[in-house]
């Protein structure tokens, strides 16, 4: 798309900004054009999905100005409700759930009917999506340490081609049930923040973003981080203001800096969120650097 295509799609899709913030769109637009984004969708996108087209919109936005999108998801609170349904026991360990043989399959099957849900709505709006489940292999798991947690997984290799060698106008949909390592292997059940991590970090992305239910990085005195450095978020973790469910995020976020991200966010899962943290100077979630980076921009 030439320059002045980029700019009447930021007119149209961030008409409800100020000029001042759709120049800084375009700025970003131009810096992000012919990179790749990791976005894990999550928070009430997920819960809601009369929330998902406008994040359609937005991802095919960004893929008509040259940013590659690739989605990853989960789907915990579907799978809840499935298991419920079907009398099996909820259970989990330090947060992770509890993943017999039984639940896996369904795992599989409520995640891949999440990623049909977005797939749809892609090409409603005439780009093609492809899911790319547990059988094509992209990304393989090895099985967790504690065997009482049963069929949970840890990424450890990304299977890169199958994205390098998709067609321009396909959008990838990655859900979090992962093949195995070994052949023959059922597959494992899989935290989406850990998949996105490491497809971004194999990929050498320019973002990953990551969506739950929560604004980002709070301080202390509940107040919102906009950025955040890799010491910078050591010395909160050791202090305890950064504790429980967001430790995992951000130390997602810090292997994946350590890997070769530019830049990591968490944002709150919700309409146009994560495009007006990534394409406006004031962001409305947190972002995660290396202190080089925080460096070089202070100058």
């Amino acid at each position: 798309m030439s320059k002045m295509g980029s700019i009447k799609t930021a007119r149209k899709l961030l008409q409800r900004h100020e000029l001042s913030e759709l120049r800084a769109a375009i700025n970003y637009i131009n810096a992000f054009s012919g990179k790749r984004f990791v976005l894990k969708v999550g928070g009430s996108i997920l819960d809601d999905f009369s929330l998902l087209p406008a994040l359609v919109e937005d991802v095919i936005f960004l893929k008509k100005v040259g940013i590659d999108v690739v989605l990853v998801h989960g789907g915990g609170r579907h799978l809840n409700q499935a298991m419920k349904e079907k009398n099996l026991k909820i259970s989990k360990i330090r947060g992770l759930r509890v993943t017999s043989a039984a639940v896996l399959e369904l795992a599989a099957q409520v995640f891949a009917a999440v990623s049909r849900e977005i797939k749809t709505g892609i090409e409603r709006r005439g780009y093609h999506a492809i899911i790319l489940g547990r059988e094509t292999g992209l990304v393989k798991s090895e099985r967790i340490g504690n065997p009482e947690l049963g069929f949970v997984g840890v990424p450890r290799a990304v299977e890169v081609s199958l994205l390098d060698n998709l067609a321009a106008k396909v959008i990838p949909i990655v859900s979090a049930v992962t093949a195995g390592t070994r052949p023959g292997e059922a597959g494992f059940n899989v935290n989406a923040d850990d998949v996105a991590g490491i497809i971004a970090s194999s990929l050498g992305a320019e973002k990953l973003i990551l969506m739950t239910d929560v604004e980002g990085v709070l301080d202390e005195n509940g107040s919102l981080l906009s950025t955040l450095t890799v010491s910078q978020v050591e010395a909160l973790i050791a202090r305890k203001i950064i504790h429980g469910g967001m430790i995992p995020k951000v130390e997602t976020c810090l292997r994946a800096l350590k890997g070769g991200v530019q830049k990591c966010h968490i944002v709150k899962g919700s309409t146009h969120s994560f495009i007006d943290e990534i394409l406006t100077d004031a962001g409305v979630g947190t972002e995660f650097v290396q202190d080089d980076l925080a460096k070089e921009a202070a100058r």
